[in-house]
């Protein structure tokens, strides 16, 4: 295809021309945990009259930023550096049509060989604020000798930014903290205990030091009052019990993994400090997560072998299957994961617009309810007589897609979804049910 342009004006809030700005064009990606992020297909800066111009786009859906980046932890100037009489300004970061949140952003279609132009921002100048707090050792009531602070931004994928590592910040006299030239956002600062010859860097090795983590808000002032209190984290022991199965014949059992992912994910406390997977012993099917701080943490399986299922999860009597769970840094009562061996299944024959057997479409089982649930997602490749087969899949509602075309994990994209929900094939799934569907290709113009 011929490549697109994309043009348009970004003016500050007084109508004046934004010199010096940065514009970013992004397309979104998605991985197999459904997480979003965002690649750059193009990036330049305002001239004098604020216009910009980006051009060589190949053509798709993509996000409009101006402003300081995105991302980033304190303060990116924008300005026109390139000229000698140049100035230096902190603007808000600002999504087209206008919006500091990319959830509310429109995206911007390019198609082949055309200029998508008129596409301007207004955006403002950005007041920078401090965040201030105190550190408390659990332990002794008192302050630490020695913190390691880092500070992380909540990206526009609401996942984490740059993150930066400060021992500066810290003030062992009285035990305080003070964060300066902070734009606002969410951000999310761990302190740990150090020792001189880890001050100021992450540890790899050895046993878990003390920590504390938190998620705060700058908005419109400066946030005073934080409170870090360090423990250490403890251990959350599980149990897998299995449904209409025998342990012992349970193939690949031993290939089954359990993790607790930070609700907040710039975290890298929290039972994140493992980043593996945790494996389930296949003699008495317990597992345990290590390290954790309290928070709110999402709960994924994977792995699974097939026709089975997870069917429950409860942590202190609390369903944390299709919530967070929320974790005070007390365990009164083990983690229980039920799976079933009575997973659905679903097989069928996918056609093209030629009434022929389509080889080698990606068919995709979405979920009516629970979107946010990667599990819940079931894909299948069509064989050389078009058949495909999807196994293992929890009871519920669904709608079958069979995209002539689509990029990997695409279909996590609920714009994506909005557009073509209409062409899939509705499916209600129980237990045990092995059910038939004939799909038909959506084509790649649709």
């Amino acid at each position: 295809f011929p490549t697109g342009n994309v043009t348009g004006r970004i003016n500050d809030e007084n109508a004046r021309p934004a010199v010096g700005v940065t514009v970013v064009l992004m397309r979104a990606i998605y991985n197999a945990n459904g997480q979003r992020t965002f690649q750059s297909a193009g990036q330049t800066r305002t001239n004098d009259r604020g216009e910009y111009r980006l051009f060589w786009v190949t053509p798709g859906r993509y996000y409009l930023n101006a402003g300081p980046g995105v991302g980033f932890v304190g303060l990116r100037l924008s300005g026109a550096g390139d000229s000698q009489n140049g100035f230096q300004e902190s603007y808000a970061s600002t999504f087209y049509p206008g919006t500091p949140d990319v959830r509310a952003a429109t995206t911007i279609e390019v198609q082949p060989g055309l200029e998508r132009s008129g596409i301007d921002l207004r955006i403002t100048r950005q007041q920078l604020y401090k965040i201030r707090g105190r550190v408390i050792d659990s332990a002794t009531g008192e302050r630490p000798a020695a913190v390691s602070l880092s500070l992380a931004s909540r990206g526009i994928a609401e996942t984490g930014g740059i993150v930066q590592t400060t021992t500066q910040s810290y003030n062992a006299s009285d035990g305080t903290f003070a964060i300066k030239d902070l734009m606002p956002g969410t951000y999310g600062i761990t302190a740990q205990t150090a020792d001189s010859m880890q001050l100021g860097l992450p540890r790899t090795d050895g046993p878990p030091r003390p920590g504390a983590s938190a998620a705060v808000t700058v908005s419109d002032a400066d946030e005073n009052n934080v409170v870090l209190t360090l423990m250490l984290g403890v251990s959350i022991p599980g149990r897998l019990i299995v449904e209409g199965e025998e342990l012992s014949k349970v193939a690949g059992l031993d290939r089954l993994r359990f993790q607790l992912s930070n609700v907040e994910e710039f975290f890298a406390g929290g039972f994140s400090r493992n980043p593996q997977p945790q494996a389930v012993s296949p003699t008495d099917a317990t597992f345990r997560e290590d390290n954790g701080l309290p928070g709110q943490y999402r709960l994924s399986v994977t792995q699974l072998p097939p026709d089975l299922y997870v069917k429950e999860a409860r942590f202190n009597q609390t369903d944390v299957l299709n919530k967070p769970l929320q974790f005070s840094g007390s365990v009164s009562s083990p983690l229980e994961i039920v799976v079933s061996a009575r997973g659905g299944q679903l097989e069928g024959i996918v056609m093209d617009e030629k009434r022929q057997p389509a080889v080698g479409i990606s068919t995709v089982l979405i979920p009516d309810q629970y979107r946010d649930r990667a599990d819940l997602y079931k894909t299948a490749v069509t064989d050389q007589n078009g058949h495909f087969l999807i196994r293992g899949i929890t009871p519920g509602d669904y709608k079958a897609f069979a995209w002539e075309a689509i990029e990997p994990f695409a279909y996590f994209d609920s714009e994506l979804l909005r557009r073509d929900e209409a062409l899939g094939r509705s499916v209600r799934i129980a237990e045990s049910d092995k059910k038939t569907a004939d799909l038909k290709v959506i084509p790649l113009a649709q």
